[in-house]
């Protein structure tokens, strides 16, 4: 990877997060930002936690809300799952959704067939 450019394209991204009026126009910023900067991220959406009720803001694609939704239902699944740690400090770095089986084995399957990998 090229951290000089990519520290460029943070610093950018800062400047324009800036400039946005509303918390609705940073959030949709942030979220596209997402996409453009971080390898193999194709879709993105800020999921929210309220006890065990999932809010997505700033979804890209459909697929995030349906994702997040799917989540709620099952109580598991990486971005639930990361709302729930303490602190908010866990990171799931997942190559292929299909051997995460084990780790949530009634998301991975569901998700797999709403586009997600």
């Amino acid at each position: 990877m090229d951290w000089g450019r990519f520290a460029q394209q943070m610093a950018s991204m800062a400047r324009d997060l800036l400039a946005q009026d509303s918390l609705a126009a940073t959030l949709e910023r942030i979220t596209a930002s997402a996409t453009e900067l971080v390898d193999g991220c194709d879709a993105a959406g800020i999921l929210v936690l309220h006890d065990k009720r999932v809010e997505t803001l700033a979804p890209t694609h459909p697929m995030v809300t349906d994702s997040d939704r799917l989540q709620e239902r099952l109580g598991e699944g990486p971005c639930f799952d990361a709302a729930h740690s303490s602190h908010g400090e866990r990171v799931f770095r997942i190559s292929d959704l299909t051997s995460e089986q084990q780790r949530w084995p009634a998301y991975a399957p569901q998700a797999h067939k709403l586009g997600l990998g």
